[in-house]
């Protein structure tokens, strides 16, 4: 193994995000600077009747108020949805008109009526009061299967070999679940801080990843792209929300070229509740056909998706095209039919929550599998075991298309239930018994083809100091991104890893790139930068070739330097670095762009065991077992950190999260900690991580994505052991006390 990679050193950047140096958005001032403060609907569906906001304006400190008729003359633009695409009948996506603030109508509480700019934030908020509006409230739907509003319905596979399948079967077993609508709820909350000066806009603020962020505010300003600088510094957590634009970070521009100030706008946590997009939002019906030897012949899966009020950037695609694209899952199925339906309600809009559209297929899957094993009397492994895709098989083509080039699905299961100690559930589960409780143990598969953007580019550069400056196009938000590639890089090029520099997150210093999503950035950036170094190189090998009176091709390279061959004589790369001009444009560097296949395919088993107390119908998760393949891990410490976060977030949806609306009037009950429970440290048992690592041919660096997984295979696995436990299989998440105890009572 090499000095650096490989090795789970602490990470570099700890330090200064721990002393509190890091670079927060709230952190910045900029010179006579205004603060903003939003009106919104306090209804979830209605006609604005009246909005006047001349008492506010008058408020001492506040400097103007803009309206959607003020942006109409600033040339503002409706957001746009990235994702957006047809039926797969053709019929044309629908969408209402999404206006950086409510026009006429309002389609949730919390859409952006009235953007406040004031000297202080008090006084901005001290404005909101003194706004009267009213509204001709219309009916609300916040449960997507009672929408009737339809943006796009998408299908997938052989309908008519699906039906075939289930005619001829000799068993079908179906199940409904429902993956409801989450909070993300990142510990900072958004923000933002614009600035319009002599003809171009300045952005600060959160994203995972400056371009798209750039091009998405540049079409809302009416603007050429070139125009918009968009900076990101320290982002404190995202999982996908901070991602794609929202009205606020066009507000911040728009009202700094009307004012000609400096704008900020900080979101508090009751505004993330209201106004963040939220994850998941799915409720599906799902049916395997099976032979008369329990195998799976055909799968078919109905789904409803909830876009929320309005068409998202990525929304539309999560619910349709990231929901299909691993119900494959791990199993051998031959065909395989999907409809989904993404709907609109009035909340706050969807969009990609880690994971993106694959929990709630593998989650769907992995509860139909659950309840076949049991009704076929072969039980949960034997079921699974008899229909895993086999080793022999790689790389296999799913039923809907897409290829796995290599995975090893019934080892993985098989060290999970080890290591879980399976045989031994039996004695504990009596030992439970004595004691009153009910205990149960459930197991969940899981795979992840990983995506994200392939238009990445990296540059590579040797500094006048000696150091080496890396410059790239994802970002980070708390994933390690300066420790993971500053590792790569010193076992590149045999340097300590204290002379590498790691800067991302501003569009005018990095050309172009495609962000991070997709549990993608080392997979597709840290293959960038090795290719962007080796080019590096071979310009430096050329200069140390002058500087040594030699042929490149009598140089060989290695502990930072070139040697003559077969000679003492040698040139560092501080040293070539000392001859260089201090001018960026001619440093000695090295670019590349992403050319390569990025979808990798992580998978494992996890396996849970639970107790609940049947007076309360609290549950208690006891052990969880994980057995992760992730190819080659870069730093096994940092990896396993984003596998507890995933499964926190994992453990929170199957037990504890829940978005409340009331049916009537659309108001959200749930817009607060006090109502919203995220698990907290002593909701979550010692993780017991194991690694079944085989390093992936489909990229130079062997790994496969790691972000995204625990997400995606954490919530069956509970929900399979409570299952379990409690003996039914008619559950679903999240299994609260209350639900528990009524599954329990009957």
């Amino acid at each position: 193994m090499s000095e650096w990679s490989g090795k789970p050193i602490p990470r570099l950047e700890d330090t200064r995000l721990l002393t509190g140096k890091g670079r927060f958005v709230e952190d910045l001032r900029l010179p006579d600077m205004l603060h903003a403060a939003v009106f919104r609907s306090p209804v979830a569906h209605g006609r604005i009747t009246e909005l006047d906001v001349t008492d506010a304006a008058d408020l001492p400190g506040v400097v103007g108020i803009l309206t959607a008729a003020d942006l109409d003359r600033l040339g503002c633009k409706p957001m746009p949805c990235k994702s957006a695409h047809p039926g797969s009948d053709g019929t044309p996506f629908q969408s209402p008109v999404r206006d950086l603030l409510a026009r006429d109508t309002v389609r949730f509480v919390g859409d952006p009526i009235a953007f406040i700019v004031a000297e202080t934030e008090d006084a901005a908020r001290d404005a909101l009061d003194a706004i009267m509006a009213d509204f001709d409230e219309l009916p609300a739907v916040t449960d997507p299967t009672q929408s009737t509003d339809t943006a796009v319905v998408w299908e997938e596979g052989d309908a008519d070999t699906v039906a075939a399948a289930f005619a001829a079967a000799a068993r079908t077993v179906e199940i409904q679940q429902r993956s409801d609508r989450v909070s993300v709820a990142p510990i900072e909350t958004r923000s933002a801080l614009g600035q319009y000066q002599d003809g171009g806009y300045t952005l600060f603020t959160q994203t995972q990843g400056v371009h798209f962020m750039r091009d998405m505010v540049a079409a809302t300003l009416g603007a050429d792209p070139a125009s918009v600088r968009v900076v990101t510094g320290d982002v404190g957590g995202s999982f996908g929300i901070k991602l794609m634009n929202y009205p606020e970070q066009s507000l911040v521009l728009a009202a700094s070229k009307a004012y000609g100030r400096p704008v900020r706008w900080v979101s508090s946590r009751s505004e993330s509740f209201l106004s963040d997009a939220y994850g998941r939002g799915q409720a599906s019906t799902a049916a395997v056909a099976l032979d008369a030897d329990g195998r799976i012949t055909a799968l078919k899966v109905t789904s409803t998706g909830d876009m929320g009020a309005y068409a998202s950037a990525l929304g539309v695609g999560v619910l349709t095209k990231g929901f299909t694209k691993t119900l494959g899952h791990v199993y051998d199925i031959p065909a395989l039919h999907v409809t989904v339906s993404a709907v609109y309600t009035n909340a706050a809009p969807t969009d990609a929550y880690r994971g993106a559209g694959k929990p709630e297929a593998q989650y769907l899957v992995e509860r139909l599998i659950e309840k076949a094993g049991r009704e076929t009397g072969l039980g949960p492994l034997e079921f699974r075991r008899r229909n895993l895709v086999p080793e022999a098989k790689m790389p296999y083509r799913a039923a809907n298309g897409f290829i796995y080039d290599s995975a090893r699905f019934e080892a993985v299961m098989n060290a999970g239930a080890e290591a879980a100690d399976w045989q031994g559930f039996d004695a504990r589960k009596s030992a439970s018994a004595d004691r009153g409780l009910k205990r149960g143990i459930g197991i969940g598969l899981y795979l992840h083809l990983t995506g994200g953007s392939a238009s990445e580019r990296s540059e590579v550069l040797l500094q006048p100091d000696g150091s080496i400056l890396v410059l790239t196009g994802v970002q980070a938000s708390g994933q390690g991104h300066e420790t993971a590639f500053a590792q790569l890089l010193a076992d590149k090029l045999e340097i300590p890893m204290d002379r590498i520099r790691v800067v991302e997150g501003d569009t005018a210093q990095i050309k172009t790139g495609g962000g991070t999503g997709g549990s993608s950035s080392l997979p597709i950036a840290g293959v960038t930068i090795l290719k962007a170094a080796d080019v590096m190189l071979d310009n430096a090998r050329a200069l140390a070739a002058e500087r040594l009176e030699t042929a490149e091709v009598d140089l060989e390279y290695g502990t930072g330097g070139f040697t003559v061959v077969g000679t003492d004589r040698r040139v560092t790369l501080a040293e070539i670095a000392a001859d260089l001009p201090e001018e960026r444009e001619n440093l000695c560097g090295g670019t590349a762009e992403s050319d390569h296949e990025i979808q990798t395919v992580p998978h494992g088993a996890y396996v849970v065991e639970v107790e609940i107390d049947p007076e309360t119908g609290f549950v208690r998760l006891d052990r969880f077992t994980a057995v992760d393949d992730l190819g080659r891990r870069v730093n096994p410490m940092i990896a396993e950190g984003q596998i507890h976060g995933g499964l926190a977030q994992a453990i929170g949806q199957a037990l504890y999260e829940r978005t409340v609306f009331d049916p009537e009037t659309g108001q959200l009950l749930s817009g607060s900690f006090m109502d919203y429970q995220l698990p907290r440290a002593g909701d979550l048992p010692n993780f017991a991580l194991h690694s079944a690592d085989t390093p992936t041919d489909i990229n130079i660096l062997g790994m496969k994505g790691a972000g995204e997984i625990a997400s995606i295979g954490g919530p069956a696995a509970v929900v399979n052991a409570v299952a379990d436990a409690i003996g039914r299989q008619d559950i679903d998440m999240p299994l609260t006390p209350e639900r528990v105890w009524t599954y329990l009572n009957g």
